[in-house]
């Protein structure tokens, strides 16, 4: 069962204040936003209309089945013929402001920023800690830091090869209703990338100013994907074991180590490289691993045991370790549930693109596995690793998208 959610200690950087000087982008509200959307970046969501909670977030059946009740056939959705399989991606081209931020749909925000301070951070050593990060930007924003408590994930991936030789990486995330940002980022000496960073913490906060929303959300990235085609995401495993390495490497937490993948990795084996010369240290005081995908085809599943890094070649990923020895499937019941989905998918698909990648995100959305009407997959993702696009979508709408393409 997934851990209930609470706001955590790495995210609340976004709380830091005088970001404006910090981040060459994202230092201005961009226009039609103002008033309106300061407002909605603070609201809670819990405060929505009844009316307005999407579909698979009502914990109804679907058509056909009772509640709760999915068979081990049922758990793949079967390929479909040529002529009656969906080629479109149901979405709308947006492009990310150059200053400031966008709302796409309410609680959903679009930015670009340009350099954050990362190198900087990373020769100072980096961060053992959460609070080490917070210290770092409260030093750099000249801002308080604060201290919340940790929080919980969910979360399926799926990297795959098209019959043309396109790579796609795909990722749900599931989660109980959260707002969202969708970040463009282009650092001075680094590789620039799209990443997507959960602000559910907001609802904690009054009277924050947007501009410095992008720069924080920079250093907190749950999931993205790079000029190079390389596509990463952290996924949470239930488990009571923690990660801190403890040698003479410097230092990074789960999403700093996101970041670094993002900004300096081409290909897994660099991505490899880089986290093989930092000491790592768990966000959230959690167990994670991290899914990793590159352009030739190469996909990994990076595990942390006994203090050792450990990589799995897979090309699917949800929440338990997959890693031969004592851990071997120590994770959530549901989790093991939605792995099969994802691997009798895999099975039945060769080749996949990113219509069939949609697809099997969709069978492997949170409300086909849990009834909870409080929880469900937050928001889905497919990096096109060729074409350099990310095309997103809200709780488990999947007829509906935003497509964005990653700018020079």
């Amino acid at each position: 069962m997934k851990m209930k959610r609470r706001i955590s200690v790495l995210l609340a950087m976004i709380l830091l204040s005088g970001a404006l000087a910090s981040c060459g982008g994202g230092t201005q509200e961009s226009g039609g936003t103002g008033e309106n959307q300061t407002a909605a970046v603070t609201e809670a969501e819990g405060q929505q209309d009844e009316a307005e909670n999407p579909a698979g977030h009502s914990g109804e059946a679907e058509p056909g089945e009772e509640a709760g009740q999915h068979s081990e056939s049922e758990e793949a959705e079967p390929e479909q013929p040529a002529a009656e399989r969906d080629t479109s991606l149901h979405d709308q081209e947006v492009t990310a402001p150059e200053a400031g931020m966008t709302e796409v749909e309410r609680g959903m925000f679009l930015a670009k920023v340009g350099d954050c301070g990362f190198s900087a951070f990373l020769a100072g050593g980096g961060a053992s800690s959460d609070g080490d990060v917070v210290a770092f930007l409260s030093s750099l924003l000249m801002a308080p830091g604060l201290d919340v408590s940790p929080v919980g994930m969910g979360c399926s991936t799926y990297a795959a090869e098209s019959a043309d030789g396109g790579h796609v990486f795909g990722r749900n995330f599931d989660w109980s209703c959260s707002q969202v940002m969708l970040l463009e980022a282009h650092p001075a000496d680094g590789y620039a990338s799209f990443s997507t960073v959960n602000l559910d913490f907001l609802r904690e906060s009054a009277n924050l100013p947007n501009e410095v929303l992008p720069t924080a959300a920079y250093y907190a990235p749950l999931d993205g994907m790079n000029e190079k085609g390389l596509a990463v995401s952290v996924n949470m495993i239930s488990d009571t074991a923690r990660i801190s390495q403890n040698t003479n490497k410097p230092d990074l937490t789960t999403t700093t180590a996101m970041r670094l993948m993002l900004d300096r990795a081409a290909s897994v084996e660099e991505a490899l490289a880089l986290l093989g010369s930092y000491d790592l240290h768990g966000s959230y005081d959690m167990m994670i691993h991290f899914a990793v995908s590159d352009t030739t085809g190469r996909a990994v599943d990076v595990e942390y045991i006994g203090g050792e890094m450990t990589v799995v070649e897979t090309p699917i990923l949800t929440n338990f370790y997959l890693a031969e020895g004592e851990k071997q499937g120590i994770g959530s019941e549901e989790s093991h549930r939605r792995y099969e989905t994802l691997e009798a998918f895999l099975k039945a698909h060769e080749k996949a693109d990113i219509y069939d990648v949609r697809d099997a995100l969709t069978a492997a959305r949170e409300s086909a596995f849990d009834p909870d009407p409080s929880e469900g997959t937050e928001w889905s993702v497919l990096y096109d690793q060729t074409n350099l696009t990310a095309t997103w979508y809200r709780r488990e709408k999947f007829d509906q998208g935003w497509t964005v393409k990653l700018g020079s």
